[in-house]
């Protein structure tokens, strides 16, 4: 059956899996500091409206003693890649404004911008689904690296976006049944392709009766030969034959 519709993985799909490790999460850490020592200790929300303190009002009275606590906090979740609400909130807003300042750009590879400006049509559509945030995706997708001083928007292009909170986690099939029934294509799976360098979740995908393929990319992890076999796979979007 032909594939009309494209659900993408991000990392270690169609940027390098480091990206938000080495990048994004260490821009987080550098700039917290100076954002904590804007106030005052112990923390009251009263009379503010930071955006910022109305996140960390969330965190337990303790923690918000201190700027040094509240960083130490939050640095631990990010070294032990804990999920936090309250982190991925104030990520959020870190990083917009990394990238709004251009001190940071999504490295997006060439072969899937090129994928992404040229499949959307009437007839296709391509959707994305991460564990990160669905407002962490809009961001990566909003101010892609293309070799200019002036980052690129590919959120135009896309129809949809999914998470772990939306759709479920990665590697449940139902999680993929779920995004199907609300993309309203639980009727025809087959026409529906998930990309993803996680067996796993290619895995869950092929599960939920839908197409899906392995990506490899420098940096990502090994394939057995038994998943080389056993898998379809690609090493870049402009092999897709669809």
């Amino acid at each position: 059956m032909a594939i009309d519709t494209v659900i993408l993985d991000i990392e270690g799909t169609v940027c390098p899996i480091s990206f938000v490790k080495d990048t994004l999460f260490p821009y987080f850490i550098a700039k917290l500091p100076a954002e904590l020592d804007k106030f005052k200790y112990p923390l009251n929300q009263v009379g503010s409206d930071d955006p910022i303190i109305s996140i960390l009002d969330n965190l337990p009275s303790n923690i918000t003693e201190s700027a040094s606590s509240i960083y130490n906090y939050l640095k631990n979740l990010v070294d032990s890649d804990i999920k936090d609400p309250v982190l991925k909130s104030l990520q959020g807003l870190i990083w917009t404004q990394g990238y709004e300042s251009g001190e940071l750009k999504a490295p997006i590879y060439p072969d899937s911008i090129k994928f992404i400006e040229s499949f959307p049509n009437k007839h296709h559509k391509i959707y994305i689904y991460s564990s990160g945030s669905v407002g962490a995706q809009k961001l990566l997708f909003g101010y892609v690296d293309n070799g200019s001083d002036k980052s690129l928007d590919l959120n135009k292009k896309l129809s949809g976006y999914f998470d772990i909170t939306t759709a479920g986690h990665k590697t449940t099939y139902t999680s993929y049944s779920r995004i199907l029934k609300e993309i309203g294509k639980e009727d025809d799976s087959q026409s529906v392709l998930f990309l993803s360098d996680n067996v796993d979740e290619v895995k869950a995908a092929l599960k939920a009766n839908m197409q899906s393929y392995i990506v490899i990319r420098p940096g990502n992890a090994p394939l057995t030969d038994e998943d080389i076999s056993e898998y379809k796979t690609i090493t870049s979007l402009s092999e897709l034959e669809i």
